[in-house]
């Protein structure tokens, strides 16, 4: 910059253009290239760098919107679990209610209405199977003692089609 600012302070004197010395204004021109160079790169890498950036905060966005719309499901889906919840509570208390207030033996089904119309033993042993799968403890709606009257009967029915 020291030789355009000679140039510039030649030529602010008064001096005429031709007098000044050429080599100077030569000098001064490739200065100020090299300065307008300079700030084409800078300007160059600015907008690298920007876009840089910008491509950064999109992905960042897609990425937060994507964990949004995840989040919003997994809260969408915990409160229908949380209203199966619910509806499973209160029906399991109004069983309970239920069992309390009647008699545990009237409630077991007797084991000729399971197997009515059982004519052969690997019909009787199929309908047995798929009684056991029903009404096993651990299945949802399981009970113990209808469990106890299905095996009484079914152990009955076998040795009655055995003889």
């Amino acid at each position: 910059m020291n030789k355009v600012l000679e140039a510039i302070e030649l030529l602010s004197q008064g001096n005429d253009s031709s007098e000044v010395n050429s080599e100077i204004l030569l000098a001064a021109k490739h200065e100020l290239e090299r300065a307008l160079k300079d700030l084409e790169n800078q300007r160059n890498a600015f907008r690298y760098e920007m876009e840089l950036k910008q491509k950064s905060y999109d992905a960042q966005l897609q990425l937060f919107n994507m964990k949004w719309e995840l989040l919003e499901e997994e809260t969408r889906k915990l409160a229908e679990e949380s209203k199966k919840a619910e509806k499973r509570r209160a029906f399991f208390e109004r069983v309970n209610t239920y069992q309390k207030s009647s008699d545990n033996t009237d409630n077991i089904v007797h084991g000729e209405m399971f197997f009515k119309g059982v004519a052969s033993p690997q019909a009787l042993k199929k309908r047995y199977k798929d009684l056991i799968k029903i009404y096993h403890p651990d299945a949802e709606f399981g009970d113990n003692q209808t469990v106890q009257e299905i095996n009484r009967e079914y152990d009955s029915l076998r040795h009655a089609m055995a003889k």
